[in-house]
């Protein structure tokens, strides 16, 4: 599908103690209603980056046939903490969405999230903790993600003199191990599936090369996901390391014709096809259908 593409840039959709939240919109022309919804949340140690690090991504997915949403979320400093509020910027964009959804021909039963490296772990996170029942979000792409602060906090690839996940939660490691484990997406698997609402699938992307976050990131949670039981597909790229799935000012490559994004491009777009075009849009779970069709014997459709 090839659409031309509207966009809108810099349209706030909330507001912190410090400032206004700003998103970039990605829309095709051809489509007016029922438009399935991705929001894109960029990376950057969770201390820098923006919206427009998927400025490809947003024309690209747009042309598919999506409303695409790129956000800017509060970022940490040594004296600024942003957790829980990143992931709190991240439902104003929801609600956002969900405000807007008939103005801008919205499905909000048809969201789908897609972070790299700390958007992948806010997508992850607020997936799996905050769940929400006026929307859907159907799926996750995380893009060599962080997934479990503690386990990387003890296991880094590389050793850190300034510990992004200590910034982000403002608190020391050493002294706070339960409360990194609180704001990990893995913590909250087992509590997600008990939901009958939640119905999220995922997508897992790393590079085996990473030398920014351990690639067991995505292994062991990818391990985790299918223990429990949700439907997670994985991609490693082998002979990639971190930075390449978006642009950075300075950096060659991350668009999506360079590798290895152009091998995972009709991935992606298959994926979001089968999971988030394709969704039924009432909040049941599979998972809850199949326990309701057991109680009455319900004959399934396959």
């Amino acid at each position: 599908m090839t659409n031309h593409v509207l966009v809108e840039r810099n349209v706030v959709f909330g507001k912190t103690e410090k400032e206004y939240l700003t998103a970039d919109l990605y829309k095709p022309s051809l489509i007016v209603e029922d438009l399935s919804v991705l929001v894109l949340i960029h990376g950057g140690a969770f201390q820098t980056g923006s919206k427009e690090m998927y400025k490809d991504w947003g024309e690209k997915l747009a042309g598919e046939g999506y409303f695409v949403m790129a956000i800017n979320y509060r970022l940490a400093t040594s004296s600024y903490s942003t957790y829980p509020g990143a992931l709190e910027d991240v439902e104003m964009a929801m609600n956002w969405l969900v405000f807007q959804a008939n103005e801008r021909g919205l499905d909000v039963g048809k969201i789908g999230l897609i972070g790299d490296s700390a958007g992948a772990y806010l997508a992850a996170l607020f997936a799996l903790k905050v769940r929400p029942f006026s929307y859907k979000i159907c799926s996750v792409i995380g893009v060599y993600g962080v997934y479990d602060l503690v386990a990387e906090c003890l296991h880094p690839v590389r050793e850190r003199k300034n510990n992004m996940f200590e910034k982000l939660l403002g608190l020391p490691f050493k002294e706070n191990e339960r409360a990194f484990a609180g704001a990990s997406p893995v913590t909250y698997i087992d509590e997600a599936v008990t939901s009958p609402t939640f119905d999220t699938n995922f997508y897992l992307i790393w590079g085996g090369k990473d030398q920014i976050l351990n690639p067991s990131q995505s292994h062991v949670f990818y391990e985790k996901l299918t223990e429990a039981n949700i439907e997670v597909e994985v991609t490693e790229i082998e002979d990639k390391g971190h930075f390449w799935f978006n642009q950075l000012p300075g950096i060659e490559g991350g668009t999506i014709t360079d590798y290895p994004n152009h091998l995972l491009y009709p991935k992606i777009i298959s994926f979001l096809k089968n999971t988030v075009q394709q969704s039924h849009r009432v909040n049941f779970s599979k998972r809850q259908i199949e326990v309701l069709a057991q109680f009455e014997n319900l004959p399934l459709i396959n």
